[in-house]
C-alpha cells in the first residue's frame, strides 16, 4: 500500500489520482486510434473523451457520496477530494453514457460505431484504475484464508475494520479482470458483425464478473439493498443485473438490425447485378 508516491514539502502525488490520470489518457489514445480507423472524425471524437472524462468523474463521486452520505454531511469539502479515492464505477458509467449518446446525437456520429471503438479503452483503464485502488487502499475485500491473501499495513482504513485480519485482494481481482477484457475485446474486434457488438459485449461481461468479484469486497451496511438466500446484495451488484439485461437486449436488438441491414444490402446487390459475370452480349443483325 503506498497511497504517497512522491511528496515534496507541501505538495503530494498520489498513487490513485496518478493511476487514475492514467488510465483515462492511455484510454482516451487508444480510443481516438481506434475510432479514426473506423472512419471517425478525430476532432469529434477528442471533444467526446473530454466529455466523458468529466462525466465519468462527476457521476462516480456523486453516487459515492451519495451511498456515503453520512461520512461527508460532517466534512462537506471531502466531497471534492477525488485524490483519496471514492469513485463508484456505475455513478460514472450511467452519467458519461448518457451524455455521450446525447452528444453523439447531436453532432451526427454513429452511436454503436462510437462505442465498439471505446470498449477495449473502457476495460483498459478501469484494470489501471483498480491498480491505483490497490495502492491507496481503498476497495479492500473481506477476510479469507486463501494463499494469496493480503495484510494492509497499519493505519490503512482495513486495518480499522479488520485490525490485522488477511483479506480477499479484490482490487486485483477487478484489475486482472479488465486486462482480461481489454484482451478478449481486441480479439474479437477482428471479425467485426454489427455495431454495437463490442460495446454491450463488454458492458455484459464487465457487470457480471462485477457482481461476482464483490461478493469479496467490503461494503459498509448503507451499501446493501436486500438479501436471497442468506446472500447479501450492494447497489453495485443489483444495477450490474440491470446492466446485464439491458445489454442482453440490446444486443439482440442490434443483431437483428444489422442482420436485416445486410439483407437489404444483398438484395440492392442483386438488383444491380444486370449480367452474370462472363456472359457475352447476343449478337446482333447488321443487314441494313
Amino acid at each position: 500500500m503506498h497511497p504517497t508516491i512522491l511528496k515534496l514539502g507541501n505538495l503530494e502525488l498520489h498513487s490513485y489520482g496518478l493511476l487514475l490520470a492514467v488510465a483515462f489518457l492511455v484510454g482516451i489514445q487508444l480510443f481516438l486510434k481506434r475510432g479514426v480507423r473506423r472512419g471517425l472524425p478525430e476532432e469529434r471524437l477528442s471533444t467526446l473523451s473530454l466529455i466523458l472524462l468529466v462525466l465519468a468523474i462527476i457521476g462516480g463521486r456523486a453516487l459515492f457520496v451519495l451511498t456515503h452520505w453520512s461520512e461527508y454531511a460532517r466534512d462537506p469539502v471531502g466531497v471534492f477530494r477525488i485524490w483519496e479515492g471514492g469513485l463508484m464505477l456505475y455513478g460514472g458509467y450511467l452519467l458519461a453514457i448518457g451524455g455521450g449518446i446525447a452528444y453523439l446525437r447531436r453532432v451526427g456520429l454513429p452511436i454503436w460505431r462510437v462505442g465498439d471503438a471505446a470498449a477495449p479503452s473502457m476495460a483498459l483503464g478501469i484494470g489501471i484504475g483498480r491498480l491505483g485502488c490497490f495502492l491507496n487502499g481503498c476497495c479492500f475485500g473481506t477476510p479469507t484464508h486463501i494463499p494469496w491473501a493480503i495484510r494492509f499495513p497499519s493505519g490503512s482504513y482495513s486495518n480499522f475494520v479488520y485490525p490485522g485480519e488477511l483479506l480477499h485482494p479484490s482490487q486485483l481481482y477487478l484489475a486482472a479482470a479488465g486486462g482480461i477484457l481489454f484482451a478478449l475485446l481486441l480479439s474479437w474486434d477482428r471479425k467485426p458483425r454489427f455495431d454495437g457488438r463490442l460495446f454491450w459485449t463488454y458492458i455484459a461481461l464487465d457487470a457480471g464478473v462485477r457482481f461476482f468479484i464483490d461478493f469479496t469486497r467490503y461494503y459498509d451496511e448503507t451499501s446493501f439493498l436486500g438479501t436471497l438466500g442468506g446472500l447479501s446484495f450492494n447497489v453495485n451488484q443489483i444495477l450490474s443485473v440491470f446492466l446485464v439485461i439491458a445489454a442482453a437486449v440490446m444486443l439482440r436488438r442490434l443483431s437483428r438490425a444489422g442482420a436485416a441491414a445486410h439483407r437489404a444490402d444483398a438484395a440492392i446487390g442483386a438488383e444491380l447485378e444486370i449480367e452474370p459475370v462472363g456472359s457475352a452480349p447476343a449478337p446482333r443483325d447488321s443487314t441494313p
